[in-house]
């Protein structure tokens, strides 16, 4: 175990100190990001689209995340940081503000496309960039005001939506410029732009060989993230719900993820993960099915039942990536990262698809019957992992990761993101740990 060494309060001002114009392009970004996200599903229940339409629509935000993970990394490798910053950042902003020119469902399916794989190509540069320009010993620190940005940008950019009319072009266009002004900061930057790493994928076989229940963990919390936060503005629509109530809705939601990640992080790395996974996915599955119960009866209740929700279900992903890497050695952590990140991805497509049918036959609570049956699926899958499976120690060091769901959602937690978590676990230890045995 290495030496814990505490330095000065200055010391971790200078190392934010040259990140501030990173973090504000990323706040400002994620603030933007936040608010179209919504606003394209209230804008697309106000427009009438078909159900089946919409899950459609939003599902394209997926594939551009999927196709992103694919070919950004070689982009960025060739014209470098600041460049692809700005040319993401553009593709971004253009395919923001095409959608009230034109009110065409297959246009707008189009743009989620562009949308989602230009979002994810800026947090591959965001999170790369802070990955090499953070000492080791400071990565941890730097992380969690990472993910406070993260979470303070989404939710905050949720309330955006009470300042004007979803039906008008002023919400697109302050979107827009949102995302263009992150441009801003980045370029004008004195931070040497990073050399990205190699990184060798492991295959999903061998993946799912090693953890099976890591990878249905990350494929089932793509489907609930993607269908929440893709058709959850349409749910509240469809259920009544003002443009200010669809707001602290989402807001709050995203708000309780972050409230409660530290402490079922916690109990993720004291307790036996398996059962808190399951714990924690039969407890949305109450959670979903108790809103499906007051969704017409009291707007307040859901929105309070909401903020326990996403304190539960935002932690699913990053409880099954722990999970897997219980499992792999040090050393293939980057790779399974990738691969763990298609496989979230693929579920991130279904959710929606498969949640906007259910509501076409059942209304606005078939979003949140899609999420209990997913939660579910994957508590029960978790009880029988932890009947068969093998034991996983308990109390070693801590491996959980604090992932905002909104930003696996919109691209984030690339491989090279992983490798700054896994620098900073060995730094607490993990590295000397035994090498775990991989499921039978």
């Amino acid at each position: 175990m290495p030496r814990q060494v505490d330095y000065p309060p200055t010391h971790m001002h200078r190392t934010l100190s040259p990140l501030i114009a990173l973090f504000v392009s990323f706040g400002l970004l994620l603030t933007g990001g936040g608010l179209l996200t919504t606003l394209v599903g209230v804008r697309m229940s106000e427009e009438a689209f078909n159900t089946g339409v919409i899950g459609i629509v939003t599902a394209g935000y997926s594939v551009g995340f999927v196709l992103a993970t694919l070919v950004c990394a070689g982009i960025i490798s060739q014209v470098g940081h600041i460049r692809s910053f700005a040319a993401f950042a553009a593709m971004a902003a253009i395919s923001t503000l095409v959608y009230p020119l034109l009110i065409d469902p297959w246009l707008w399916g189009a743009m989620r496309v562009a949308y989602g794989f230009s979002l994810a190509g800026l947090y591959m540069v965001t999170e790369s960039w802070l990955n090499d320009r953070t000492p080791s010993d400071r990565r941890g620190q730097v992380l969690g005001v990472y993910s406070i940005v993260s979470y303070v940008g989404l939710g905050g950019g949720q309330f955006l939506l009470m300042i004007g009319k979803p039906g008008g072009f002023e919400l697109f266009s302050l979107a827009a410029m949102l995302i263009a002004a992150a441009v801003v900061p980045v370029t004008i930057t004195r931070i040497a732009s990073p050399a990205l790493p190699v990184v060798e994928r492991v295959g999903l076989r061998d993946l799912f060989d090693a953890s099976p229940l890591g990878v249905v963990g990350s494929a089932l919390a793509g489907t609930v993230g993607g269908a929440f936060l893709g058709l959850a503005p349409v749910y509240a629509r469809s259920a009544g719900f003002t443009d200010s109530r669809i707001a602290w809705l989402m807001g709050l939601s995203i708000l309780g993820g972050f409230l409660l990640q530290w402490p079922i992080g916690h109990l993720s790395d004291r307790f036996n993960r398996r059962d808190v996974l399951m714990g924690v996915s039969f407890l949305m599955t109450g959670t979903s099915l108790g809103i499906v119960y007051v969704t017409g009866h009291s707007e307040l209740l859901v929105i309070g039942m909401a903020i326990l929700w996403g304190g539960l279900a935002f932690t699913l992903y990053p409880i099954s990536l722990s999970l897997a890497n219980d499992f792999i050695k040090p050393q293939q952590m980057l790779g399974a990262s990738a691969s763990l990140l298609l496989v979230h991805g693929a579920g991130m497509i279904l959710g929606p698809l498969i949640a906007s049918q259910l509501m076409s036959f059942t209304g606005p609570a078939g979003l949140f019957w899609t999420l209990a049956g997913a939660g579910l699926l994957l508590g029960s899958f978790a009880w029988l992992r932890q009947r068969i499976g093998p034991p996983i120690p308990v109390g070693e060091p801590a491996t959980y990761r604090i992932v905002p769901q909104e930003a696996v959602y919109a691209g984030g937690l690339d491989p090279y993101y992983e490798e700054v978590q896994l620098e900073f676990d060995f730094e607490a230890g993990i590295a000397d740990a035994p090498e775990p045995e991989a499921e039978p």
